[in-house]
């Protein structure tokens, strides 16, 4: 007797009886044709061509790619759902079954469970991180993968949120993404993207104080693969000191340092009435100035009785010079200049080479001078577009712009691969039924950048999904135990508390290399896979107040759980148990 109480069949009635019933009914017609072992070679080889594209996607550009063109793309899953429907169809095309169908049935009906479990965990899981402190706030939201866009409608200022990947989607300004923002008959055009955007500094013309002398350096190093680019003014808007790495400095003078140091004598102007400079600030008048050292000491002295005389002020030294002819003055208001001179509190910073910067004597050149150590080891000028070796390992200068009465600003812009801090972002602009246009801005992932056309103010963040979760997650305590007598870490040990919304429940966890911690957590949860996984992933070694946890939740566990074990008891059955002969 077959499994469904009907007689055995010999194969010969077997085949007569399908064909019979093929023949009289066209839901078994259908079925056998769904069955098919050329449909099942055509699906089955097409799912390997599609993987080992993702494979090849994956390798060489970027898993969300590869999982967005393939692995998660409609027609992929689809394609997993007609080869269900394909093997459901096989095992009814045996019908009825006999013993000796018992473990083709099993390992089928296993294959559909992983399938449809995979399927599942792709739609409704989710893979992401938290960052956590144990001096924060709890946590309820999961950074995960997916990129959104968010926008905020001018109509009722309510914030939208939509997924939108510009590097998957891959706008161009003859393709153009368009979207429209709700409540207006506003447009958004996103016309361009990029991987690597940048704040890049420029120099832009300024009046008053702001203004100054200014200069645009391009560093690079081919070894390195890598390229920056500083800018340095003596204006009270512009930065005239940058830190090269922690390895060097990088300083900007309105005349070069005479000393053989990394500029400890610096020569400002400071003019009447504006902020203070490097702790000296000159009266409105001009006849008083103010001195104020590192550790918050402060003087007041009268111009007059201390010109060309050397002031001490705690580790502050400075030497006022006379009133600066008219034609140098950065404004109309009195000046004067001042030789500044700190003094060293750190016996290796001696150590750290410098380059010092002035205005050339021309606007296409730029006078400078390398040193270390107390010693100047080059000087002279460099032009634009000149690049000068710094003996830094292999980095080296380019001069890319100076200018006078500048100030230095930033603008965002494609970089270079080889740039640092290049973040995700996309070009956009809106544009109204008339086909008026704002201004195209780059929007960069993880800020928010306001639209504007006309009286129209539309705001715009872009960056990954936060997504929330039904209950908060803290850190109580970090430990990173040593190996002994080493500075090796031997284990990664979190504390979490975990607090449900609704039932005000908690529950603390500990977690650990090759241990995470979950939430619900029990039999049942961990059986269906309705619960939250969190793992050490990262930590931040100057910080370990700090540390960063993956987050798992797969509500697909279970079917592929079940599905794995069909399959082994399945492929078990057909070859290794010999079914009883009656």
């Amino acid at each position: 007797m077959s499994p469904s109480g009907t007689p055995t069949l010999s194969g010969a009635a077997r085949a007569r009886m399908i064909a019979e019933r093929q023949r009289r009914s066209p839901v078994w017609r259908l079925i056998h044709l769904l069955a098919s072992l050329k449909l099942a070679l055509l699906l089955i080889a097409t799912i390997a061509i599609a993987c080992a594209v993702a494979t090849f996607t994956e390798s060489h550009f970027d898993a969300s790619v590869a999982r967005a063109w393939i692995y998660k793309a409609p027609w992929f899953i689809a394609w997993l759902g007609i080869l269900c429907i394909n093997l459901f169809a096989v095992t009814l095309s045996r019908w009825p079954w006999q013993k000796p169908h018992t473990g083709f049935i099993i390992t089928h009906y296993g294959i559909i469970l992983l399938l449809i479990g995979a399927v599942v965990g792709s739609k409704f899981g989710f893979e992401g991180n938290v960052t956590l402190r144990t001096d924060g706030q709890p946590q309820r939201r999961i950074v995960t993968d997916k990129s959104t866009l968010q926008i905020e409608s001018p109509a009722d200022s309510y914030l939208y949120l939509l997924p939108f990947d510009a590097k998957l989607t891959h706008p161009t300004q003859k393709h153009p993404t368009v979207l429209t923002i709700p409540g207006t008959r506003l447009e958004m055009v996103i016309d361009d993207s990029s991987e690597h955007l940048v704040q890049r500094p420029i120099l832009t013309p300024a009046t008053g104080n702001e203004a100054g002398e200014a200069v645009l350096l391009n560093f690079s190093s081919s070894n390195l693969k890598q390229s920056f680019h500083a800018a340095l003014g003596t204006g009270n808007a512009s930065p005239a000191t940058q830190d090269f790495f922690g390895l060097a400095t990088i300083k900007f003078f309105h005349e070069l340092p005479q000393s053989d140091t990394d500029g400890s004598i610096q020569p400002i102007v400071v003019t009447a009435g504006a902020p203070p400079q490097e702790g000296i600030s000159l009266s409105k008048d001009g006849s008083l100035v103010t001195l104020r050292s590192p550790d918050a000491t402060s003087a007041t002295f009268r111009v007059s009785e201390v010109i060309d005389q050397e002031i001490a002020l705690g580790a502050l030294k400075a030497t006022v010079k006379k009133s600066l002819p008219t034609k140098q003055r950065l404004s109309e208001l009195p000046s004067i200049k001042v030789l500044l001179s700190t003094g060293h509190t750190d016996s290796s910073s001696d150590e750290k080479p410098w380059l010092a910067v002035a205005p050339g004597p021309d606007p296409e050149s730029a006078l400078y001078k390398l040193g270390k150590s107390g010693q100047i080891l080059s000087s002279g000028v460099i032009r634009k577009g000149q690049a000068l070796p710094l003996g830094w390992a292999d980095w080296g200068v380019e001069l890319l712009e100076t200018g006078s009465n500048h100030r230095v600003t930033s603008v965002v812009v494609p970089g270079d691969k080889n740039e640092q801090g290049g973040l995700p972002g996309f070009r956009a602009y809106l544009r109204d039924q008339e086909k008026n246009s704002s201004t195209p801005v780059w929007v960069v992932s993880g800020e928010v950048t306001p639209l504007v056309l006309d009286e129209a103010l539309v705001r715009v963040g872009y960056g990954l999904e936060l997504r929330p979760i039904p209950f908060s997650i803290a850190l109580t305590d970090f430990q990173v135990p040593r190996d002994e007598g080493t500075e090796t870490p031997s284990d990664f040990q979190a504390r979490v508390l975990f607090k449900d919304t609704q039932s005000g429940t908690e529950k603390s966890g500990l977690i650990h290399m090759n241990h995470p911690a979950s939430f619900p957590g029990g039999f049942l949860a961990n059986m269906t896979g309705l619960n939250y996984k969190f793992s050490q992933a990262e930590w931040n070694p100057r910080d370990l107040k700090e540390t960063t946890l993956q987050v798992l939740y797969d509500p697909g566990w279970f079917f592929k759980w079940i599905g794995s074990l069909a399959i082994c008891l399945g492929i078990a059955t057909m070859f290794y148990i010999r079914p009883r002969k009656d």
